[in-house]
């Protein structure tokens, strides 16, 4: 796959469009789950999604083929994502204050930390306690979750895409389940002692 991508981009650094409609097709879906679930914001993700391939692609003759070009792409969207982040103003939310969606003004809905004894409702609560506990850890920590645990990377992946060494990628896995654990206790979804 290495060499294919690097075919590819030497094409699109030759002028070739169908090269370059290739690899945009190849990884963006991947591109924007990564910034999905970084931002939790369908529009902002697909802004960064766009920024991410434009600024990927204003760079092409930058990119080195020893490295695989998806590692490249995977850096530059993440690290567009953290920069978003880091800006953002709007960082707090009022829960009095309304939310758009595709039907206009609806109210924030919060989940309850009440477990209920249906199975079903269980799941549910427990899925919308992860996915809270992800979106509060910090950038470094939370991305590297997505690409383990959403995108399905091997640590050397993650390792080769970030641009970190692999004890750096398992301990910032470990400290961001400890993390995540910590959050689940507090809520009282488990109990501390397990």
């Amino acid at each position: 796959m290495k060499s294919e991508d690097a075919n590819l981009v030497g094409r699109c650094l030759g002028g070739d469009e169908k090269s370059f409609e290739e690899l945009l097709n190849k990884y963006r879906k991947t591109v924007y789950s990564i910034c999905l679930r970084m931002v939790r914001n369908p529009t902002d993700a697909e802004d960064l999604a766009q920024e991410a391939f434009i600024r990927t692609f204003s760079v092409l003759d930058r990119y080195n083929p020893v490295y695989p070009f998806s590692s490249w792409l995977f850096r530059i969207t993440s690290n567009l994502c953290i920069d978003f982040i880091r800006r953002r103003k709007d960082g707090i939310y009022s829960l009095d204050q309304p939310v758009m969606g595709n039907e206009g003004e609806m109210s924030r809905q919060v989940p309850s930390g009440v477990v209920k004894p249906d199975r079903d409702m269980e799941t549910k609560e427990m899925m919308t306690a992860l996915e809270e506990s992800i979106q509060l850890l910090p950038e470094h920590y939370r991305i590297i979750v997505i690409l383990r645990h959403q995108e399905q990377l091997t640590y050397e992946e993650i390792s080769d895409n970030l641009g970190i060494p692999l004890g750096t990628v398992k301990a910032r896995i470990h400290r961001a389940r400890n993390l995540i654990r910590e959050y689940f206790v507090g809520k009282g979804l488990i109990d501390g002692a397990i």
